[in-house]
């Protein structure tokens, strides 16, 4: 048996990461725009991810979170994989990561004009939702590990039972 580890190459990785952060940030984003246009209409015009009236987000939008996405996959894989940093633990990583999401959505904010630079309640407003979808991943993500813990330690056994057998 192949003890070394089957590692995906680098631009497989870091495809699917762009991928998956493109889609969850384009379905986000969405979901908050039908929301703020039902239930909060003024509230639209304060920000150009969500200045569309409904009508959906135009493509200059879809290009700078596209370009979000990529510089976030990139901290994904210098963070999350041990690719770069070999021992750390993972709380830590989860950290590191969050604040680097903060860091390059604020630069992209205050780059693109996501919302006013000086207008602290949109601010606290983005820093609130960051919070609340950071801990909503945390658990899809804790939530993963402890099914794949549980589904390993089920072939594990299955495995040391058929070495006993043998």
């Amino acid at each position: 048996m192949d003890n070394e580890k089957i590692e995906i190459p680098l631009i497989l990785e870091l495809v699917r990461n762009f991928l998956a952060i493109f889609t969850l940030s384009i379905l986000a984003i969405s979901l908050v725009g039908l929301l703020l246009v039902s239930y909060a209409p003024d509230v639209q015009d304060i920000s150009i991810l969500f200045a569309s009236g409904g009508s959906g987000l135009s493509y200059s939008v879809i290009y700078q979170i596209a370009g979000f996405s990529f510089v976030l996959a990139g901290f994904n894989i210098l963070i999350i994989s041990d690719r770069l940093i070999i021992k750390m633990k993972f709380w830590l990583r989860i950290i590191l990561l969050f604040i680097a999401a903060l860091i390059v959505f604020s630069i992209f904010a205050v780059i693109f004009k996501w919302f006013p630079i000086d207008d602290i309640l949109a601010w606290a407003g983005f820093i609130i939702s960051a919070f609340i979808c950071f801990i909503f991943s945390l658990g899809l993500t804790l939530l993963r590990l402890k099914l794949e813990g549980k589904k390993f330690n089920k072939l594990l056994a299955k495995y040391k039972e058929a070495q006993n057998k043998m």
